[in-house]
């Protein structure tokens, strides 16, 4: 009699482990979500330097696989991490507002909306 091979689906969670990641996420949501943003800026002055991953982890003098845990939005970053990431992507990732600064959001215009109405 042959021994049975035991089958190891890769695509499905157990309950436990999928509820597990729901209320860890749950309660890092504040955190993450600013993760997330970090990641977006990363990702996007990459693409404005033209560089990779792989560029980016040489530089900073991490594993490729450190950077891949940046741009998924899921790092707890510390401030030691993000000043390096902002001198060598030449970018601001945190603001630090002092006590007589404040925050000024723009918003985007629709210029048919604002353009004076035809005089007929």
């Amino acid at each position: 009699m042959m021994p049975k091979k035991s089958i190891k689906s890769f695509s499905i969670q157990s309950p436990e482990n999928w509820m597990e990641k729901v209320v860890w996420r749950k309660a890092n949501k504040d955190w993450l979500g600013k993760s997330s943003d970090i990641a977006f800026s990363i990702l996007d002055a990459l693409d404005n330097l033209g560089w990779n991953k792989a560029r980016l982890a040489k530089e900073l003098g991490v594993s490729p696989q450190q950077v891949s845990k940046y741009v998924r939005g899921e790092e707890n970053f510390k401030l030691e991490t993000i000043c390096k990431l902002e001198n060598v992507l030449g970018v601001e990732l945190i603001t630090i507002l002092t006590s007589d600064q404040e925050v000024v959001f723009s918003q985007e215009t629709n210029a048919l909306n604002e353009s004076p109405a035809a005089e007929y």
